[in-house]
C-alpha cells in the first residue's frame, strides 16, 4: 500500500470524488424515491412550511424531518437542482468515510483504516445510494457514529462515549426514526454480553446525561408533529412506515430469506473476493477465546460481525426489502475485510469478480442491441431507443485501459495483489459512478427532466397519468394535481397511454409524452 500518508489521503480524496461528487449535479433526479424526497423539500418552501412535509398535498410521513431540512438548507444556498439536493448526501458520506478512517486508525492501525475507508469510498452499493438524494446516506454516518462511540466506550470505558453515541442516535431517529435506536441497542448488548460486562452496558444505557442530550435533540419535533398531526402522524409513520413495512412487502419489494445474503456478494464489489475470505473466517472470529484477554482488534471483528449478521437476519425477516437496508450492517463487514485487507495473496479470487464485471459492461452495448426488441414493458424499449449514443470511445476506451491493468495485475506477480486492487478500486467506481450511472440516469429520467422543464414554463396545473414520476413537480417547480385530467392541464403520461385522450402533445421522448389537454 502507499506508505506516505499525504498520498493515502490524496488516494482517497480522488475516491471520494468519484464515489460522490463527480456527476451529482448533473444526473436528473431518480424516481420514485430521490423524486419523492426532492419533492417533499421543494414543497416546503412553497406552502412555507417546514414542519410537515407534504408530497403533492398530502402529508408524508415516510419519514423524520431532518433529511428535509438539510436538503432545504442545501437549496436555499445553491438553488433547486440536483447539485443541492444530493449535497446533503454526499458531506455525509464524506464525513462517513472519514469516521471509517479515524476509528480503525485509532482502533488497529493507519493502513487498515485507509483499507477500510477506500472500501467505504469505492464500493458498490455505498456509492451510489452514499450521494443519493435520500435519508440513507445522513443516517449511514449516524448509525456508524454511534456504533463506534459504542465499540470506544467498551474499549476505554470513557462515559463521554455513551453521550456522542446518545447524540448519534438522536440525530439519526430524526432522519429516519427507530432503527437508528434498535440496532446500536441491540448489537450492543450482544457484544457486551459476550464480553461478560452487562453491568457496563446497562450501566451506559441508564446515563442520564446521554438520555437527556437524546430527548433535547430527538424529542421536540416529534411532539409538534404529533400536536399538528394527531394520529395521524402515529399512524402513518410508526405504524405503516415502521411496523407496517417490516411485516408485509410495501409498494412491491418483497423477497425471499436469499435476498440479502445474495446482495451482500454484490453490495462489496469489486471486493467480493475478501467478503468471501472473511466469511471463510467467520466462525473463527466469534469463537469464544478462553484463558486470554481479548485483544482489541479481535474484540473489534466480534463487534463488527455481531453489527452486520444482526442487521442481515433482522431485515431477512422483514416483509419489506430493498438493497440498501443492508447498508445499516455493511459498515462492520467493511472493517472485517478491511483488517483481512494486507493479507490477500489469491489474485483468482480477487481479480476475478472485477473481470466479470468489467466484460459485462463490454458487451452491454452488444447486448442491448440484440435483445431490446424482446424487452417488456414497451415503454422500456421506447427508453432505450437512444442507448447507442451513450456507448461510445468514452465507454470502451477505459475499459479497455481498466482490463488491460487487470491482465497486468493478474501475470506481473512481482507486484502485490494488496497494492494493484488500490487502481482497480478507483477503476471500478469510475465506471459505476461516473459512466455506467449517469447514461442509466439519462436513458431513464432524462425525459421526465425535460418535459418537467417545459411544464415550468407554461401556464395550468400538472398532473401525472398512469405513472409514478414525482421529480416532474420539482423540475415543473409545480404542486401535481390528483384526479381526472381537465382541459387545459399538463399531463405528464407514457406514449401508449396518450392516444385515448384528447390532448395536444408538447414533447415526446423515450416512452415519455407531455400533453396539454384540450
Amino acid at each position: 500500500m502507499p506508505q506516505s500518508i499525504p498520498l493515502r489521503f490524496l488516494i482517497l480524496a480522488l475516491a471520494v470524488f468519484i464515489g460522490f461528487y463527480g456527476y451529482i449535479g448533473s444526473m436528473p433526479l431518480f424516481d420514485l424515491d430521490e423524486g419523492a424526497f426532492t419533492t417533499a423539500t421543494r414543497e416546503m418552501f412553497l406552502r412555507h412550511d417546514f414542519i410537515t412535509p407534504y408530497l403533492n398535498s398530502v402529508p408524508r410521513f415516510d419519514k423524520p424531518i431532518l433529511i428535509y431540512w438539510l436538503q432545504a438548507a442545501s437549496a436555499s444556498v445553491f438553488g433547486f437542482n440536483e447539485f443541492a439536493f444530493r449535497l446533503p448526501s454526499a458531506l455525509a458520506s464524506t464525513a462517513w468515510v472519514w469516521v471509517i478512517y479515524r476509528f480503525v486508525a485509532q482502533v488497529v492501525d493507519s493502513e487498515k483504516a485507509f483499507y477500510a475507508a477506500l472500501i467505504a469510498a469505492t464500493s458498490l452499493m455505498p456509492t451510489i445510494v452514499g450521494k443519493a438524494a435520500i435519508a440513507d446516506a445522513v443516517l449511514m454516518l449516524f448509525i456508524t457514529w454511534a456504533m463506534f462511540a459504542i465499540f470506544r466506550h467498551w474499549q476505554t470505558g470513557r462515559a463521554a462515549y455513551i453521550r456522542w453515541a446518545y447524540v448519534a442516535m438522536a440525530l439519526g431517529f430524526l432522519t429516519k426514526g427507530p432503527v437508528a435506536v434498535v440496532i446500536p441497542a441491540v448489537v450492543s448488548v450482544l457484544f457486551y454480553l459476550s464480553t461478560g460486562r452487562w453491568g457496563a452496558w446497562w450501566r451506559a444505557v441508564l446515563d442520564w446525561r446521554g438520555l437527556l442530550v437524546f430527548l433535547i435533540i430527538a424529542l421536540p419535533w416529534y411532539v409538534v408533529e404529533y400536536l399538528r398531526e394527531g394520529q395521524a402522524f402515529i399512524d402513518g409513520f410508526f405504524i405503516k412506515n415502521n411496523v407496517g413495512r417490516f411485516n408485509a412487502p410495501m409498494e412491491g419489494h418483497s423477497g425471499g430469506f436469499w435476498f440479502y445474503p445474495v446482495v451482500t456478494l454484490f453490495a462489496l464489489l469489486p471486493f467480493t473476493g475478501l467478503v468471501l475470505v472473511a466469511i471463510r473466517n467467520m466462525i473463527s472470529d466469534l469463537r469464544p477465546v478462553r484463558g486470554s484477554v481479548l485483544s482489541d482488534e479481535a474484540a473489534l471483528k466480534r463487534f463488527a460481525w455481531i453489527w452486520f449478521l444482526f442487521v442481515l437476519i433482522i431485515f431477512s425477516f422483514s416483509g419489506t426489502k430493498l438493497p440498501h437496508y443492508l447498508n445499516y450492517g455493511l459498515v462492520g463487514l467493511i472493517v472485517i475485510i478491511a483488517i483481512e485487507f494486507p493479507t490477500i495473496t489469491n489474485r483468482f479470487l480477487h481479480l476475478v469478480p472485477i473481470a466479470l464485471f468489467f466484460m459485462v459492461l463490454l458487451l452491454l452495448p452488444a447486448v442491448l442491441n440484440l435483445t431490446v426488441h424482446q424487452i417488456n414493458p414497451p415503454y422500456v424499449q421506447a427508453m432505450l431507443a437512444d442507448r447507442n449514443a451513450y456507448f461510445g470511445w468514452d465507454w470502451y476506451a477505459p475499459l479497455v485501459v481498466f482490463l488491460g491493468l487487470l491482465l497486468f495485475a493478474a501475470f506481473k506477480r512481482r507486484y502485490a495483489l494488496v497494492l494493484i486492487m488500490v487502481p482497480l478500486a478507483i477503476s471500478f467506481s469510475f465506471m459505476v459512478n461516473a459512466r455506467l450511472l449517469p447514461i442509466v440516469a439519462q436513458l431513464q429520467q432524462g425525459p421526465i427532466k425535460t418535459a418537467g422543464l417545459i411544464a415550468r414554463d407554461l401556464p395550468g396545473s400538472a398532473l401525472m397519468l398512469g405513472m409514478n414520476t414525482p421529480s416532474f413537480g420539482v423540475y415543473a417547480g409545480k404542486i401535481l394535481k390528483k384526479g381526472k385530467p381537465e382541459p387545459g392541464d399538463l399531463v405528464l403520461t407514457r406514449a401508449h397511454d396518450a392516444a385515448s385522450l384528447n390532448a395536444q402533445i408538447l414533447f415526446e421522448q423515450g416512452g415519455v409524452v407531455l400533453l396539454r389537454m384540450r
